[in-house]
């Protein structure tokens, strides 16, 4: 059994207006790791392409809105689930 410490879910920086959803729950080789990518349209909306299921909105306000969106859904999907 594994116990994870600290927060599931990352926001990384790619560039200055692109990032990555990361989910620490898995490893960096696993497809599930990346759970979406985000891409700043203007100065108060960003795109979001998601890689795993989370919702189907598209934009939002903020990269700290989509995480959010992230740890609110996929936290509250599988709460003890162990990584397959």
């Amino acid at each position: 059994m594994s116990t994870m410490t600290g927060p599931r879910f990352e926001m990384r920086r790619l560039t200055e207006s692109e990032w990555l959803i990361l989910d620490d729950r898995y490893e960096s080789t696993d497809a599930r790791h990346t759970v979406a990518c985000v891409s700043r349209v203007s100065v108060d909306q960003v795109d979001v392409v998601w890689l795993r299921p989370v919702t189907g909105r598209r934009r939002f306000a903020t990269v700290a809105d989509v995480l959010e969106a992230v740890r609110s859904t996929l936290s509250a999907a599988d709460p003890a689930r162990e990584p397959a």
